[in-house]
């Protein structure tokens, strides 16, 4: 069910991060905009590292109807874990290197489009993964894409945005050796042999490709793409299989949807979320890995119109 968009707000931004220096005088006229079209709205600048949570959490315990996220995916996913369960809608002024869920959603990724969202947009319910305590928005990954994350993360070579995942992903993911798993969704066991598996809320991965087709984020289910292991052409065919969404993906995974998956890998595989590191698999002998949906937890602000097929629900 939808309810029309909230009037009071903060909007959090890093005035460190190299976009918020870049879109400072965009997003002080943002301020004044909403002001003037009777918005109650704070700019709140971070300071250091975990700011973010905290004034979010802030705001909820002052029941502010919004938090604006200045920022990409990973500024969103610190964000959610205070914002979860509460009646704080999640807004987004996208100014990250893939911006996942602006474009999932159709949130324009401009300051003027996106305020626009903002004002005259909708508020929905939708779905949220779970890995132990953490919750993720868009995705998990498990496997070569969760490698490729922690080799960029905090390097220099993440300021080259798109182009470094790209250069990286291209070298670790023609060489990156193929993992054992045991996945267990229901009363089903599937052993395979794997490069990465996908658990999805939402469709759209790295901003370009879908792994989880069929997911929709507020029908109480995770989607999982398992691709199985292939050689090194292989791996390209199925990359370009899935860039260009060729019917012919199908072939390359194992497709499930479920409310709980559990995993054990042969050995510790690196597992990200929302593009954020998060830790390794556990492997047999010890308690799974495990992932869960938890359904209707968060408030998102989206455009009127989105993708027909994101959600079940009109």
């Amino acid at each position: 069910m939808s309810t029309t968009p909230p009037t009071t707000a903060i909007i959090i931004a890093n005035p460190m991060a190299g976009s918020y220096i870049q879109q400072r005088h965009q997003i002080e006229e943002t301020l004044s905009y909403l002001r003037d079209h009777n918005w109650q709205v704070e700019l709140k600048l971070t300071e250091q590292a975990g700011d973010a949570p905290r004034l979010t959490r802030e705001a909820v315990e002052r029941n502010v109807e919004a938090v604006i996220a200045v920022g990409g995916d990973g500024t969103i996913n610190e964000i959610i874990q205070e914002l979860a369960g509460t009646e704080t809608a999640l807004g987004v002024l996208p100014s990250g290197t893939i911006n996942g869920w602006a474009r999932e959603t159709g949130i324009p990724l401009d300051n003027v489009g996106a305020r626009e969202v903002l004002l005259r947009g909708r508020t929905r319910r939708i779905d949220l993964g779970r890995l132990n305590d953490r919750y993720f928005l868009l995705m998990a990954g498990v496997g070569v894409d969760a490698e490729v994350t922690r080799a960029i993360e905090h390097k220099p070579l993440k300021r080259f945005g798109v182009l470094s995942y790209l250069l990286v992903g291209t070298w670790l993911g023609l060489g990156y050796p193929s993992f054992q798993v045991i996945v267990r969704v229901g009363k089903r066991t599937i052993r395979t042999r794997a490069v990465e598996i996908i658990i999805g809320n939402t469709q759209l991965y790295g901003g370009a490709v879908k792994f989880t087709w069929r997911a929709k984020c507020d029908d109480g289910l995770l989607d999982i793409c398992v691709v199985r292991t292939q050689n090194a052409f292989g791996r390209i065919a199925v990359s370009l299989d899935f860039l260009l969404r060729k019917p012919e993906r199908h072939q390359w995974v194992r497709y499930e949807k479920c409310n709980m998956v559990r995993l054990h890998t042969n050995k510790p595989i690196a597992i990200q979320l929302d593009g954020e590191p998060a830790g390794y698999t556990a492997k047999r002998g010890f308690p799974p890995t495990t992932f869960t949906v938890v359904p209707g937890i968060l408030k998102v602000i989206v455009p009127q119109k989105t993708a027909e097929d994101l959600f079940s629900q009109a």
